[in-house]
């Protein structure tokens, strides 16, 4: 039987520290996870797990691998290794040796799902490494502090943001921002001298800031990019306006000054919805006479419609004005380009213009392993 996820203790410092909120979510979506994998449900979105999509291709044996510093997983061969949920490996990436946590056991995935070269499981960690892996965590804090005052001793435009140590302590990023490059070529030099080891200093944007020091969104809850999301979504002022809110940016923006990733999670279903639903303006027949479209609360299907006459507004469901024919949509486009528009022409595809929104740049630099 699985451990509960969570105590009056963890509560409590939650409630009082943001970063045990942080941690706290992480720890839930953890034991989702794994409650997921266990139940055999399947995890790597990919159609290997599926009985039709094992055959369509050659496959490989690799294992999820989720880093410290990245809510992503990134796939390995295990090798010979006799590798479980919840075991900490090293894996050879593109930054060296870094250590791992395992959330998808070794299975069998279609090659063709998989990007780049699948690199190797190293070796597997035993406790005293994972136990002074935890403690260089700890050490970060400190680090922090030293990068931040050797800053200050230069007067350079950069603001310290943290620190992450290798599993062995032989490498130390630092992650910073800044309006603009920095030459920080002496200040490397100088704090590979302080800390005695290999010293990365790394730029990154406004939403990797947001992620790395967490905190708490307009919803109240900690942000996604620091508790659960794997990637940042593109997301643009379309979405915005697809979903009828205010186009004003400081009102659709996060902590960290960009486009909330929220607005990409029901942008599909406002867009369906719509397609269902009468445009604003539009004249419509209702049990009460004809009227005109003043309002619409999409995800509900209720239509708010003035008439000519003195008449007050009434909201109506769309199946009461006759819409619900529209609610079953199994056709795709190239079947109703075929079918035609039901007077014995094909019907043409409209072509889209530059009105499209292009989506935002994040600016933001993601460590592939």
């Amino acid at each position: 039987m699985a451990d509960p996820i969570t105590n009056p203790t963890t509560d409590q410092s939650a409630a009082d520290d943001p970063q045990a909120m942080i941690e706290n979510a992480r720890m839930k979506a953890r034991q989702r996870f794994k409650d997921r994998l266990d139940s055999g449900l399947p995890v790597a979105g990919c159609e290997c797990e599926s009985e039709n999509g094992a055959s369509d291709g050659p496959s490989a044996r690799v294992a999820g691998v989720r880093f410290l510093d990245s809510g992503q997983t990134y796939f390995f061969d295990p090798g010979t290794f006799e590798i479980e949920n919840g075991d900490w490996v090293v894996v050879e990436t593109n930054r060296g040796l870094e250590a791992g946590k395992v959330v998808i056991a070794p299975s069998q995935m279609l090659q063709a799902s998989l990007s780049g070269n699948l690199k190797p499981v190293s070796r597997i960690l035993g406790e005293p490494e994972i136990e002074r892996m935890h403690a260089l965590k700890r050490e970060a804090a400190k680090a922090v502090k030293t990068f931040g005052a050797k800053i200050r001793e230069r007067d350079l435009p950069m603001k310290p943001i943290s620190a992450e140590y290798n599993f062995d302590g032989s490498h130390l990023t630092l992650n910073f921002t800044a309006p603009e490059r920095v030459d920080f070529r002496d200040l490397a030099r100088d704090l590979g001298a302080s800390f005695r080891c290999r010293v990365e200093l790394r730029q990154v944007g406004p939403r990797d800031e947001a992620r790395l020091l967490g905190g708490v969104g307009r919803c109240g809850r900690t942000l996604c990019c620091a508790s659960w999301l794997p990637v940042f979504p593109e997301v643009s002022m379309n979405m915005a306006k697809t979903q009828d809110l205010p186009l004003n940016p400081s009102k659709v923006s996060g902590v960290c000054g960009r486009l909330l990733c929220c607005l990409s999670y029901e942008n599909d279903q406002y867009k369906q919805q719509k397609n269902l639903l009468p445009k604003l303006g539009q004249p419509v027949q209702t049990p009460m006479g004809d009227g005109m479209v003043i309002s619409l609360q999409v995800l509900r299907e209720l239509v708010t419609v003035r008439f000519q006459d003195e008449t007050p507004d009434q909201t109506f469901t769309a199946t009461e004005l006759g819409f619900q024919a529209k609610t079953e949509r199994p056709k795709n486009d190239g079947q109703r380009d075929a079918e035609g528009s039901g007077d014995g022409q094909p019907r043409r595809r409209r072509r889209r213009g530059r009105g499209r929104g292009q989506s935002a740049q994040t600016g933001e630099t993601e460590t592939q392993a």
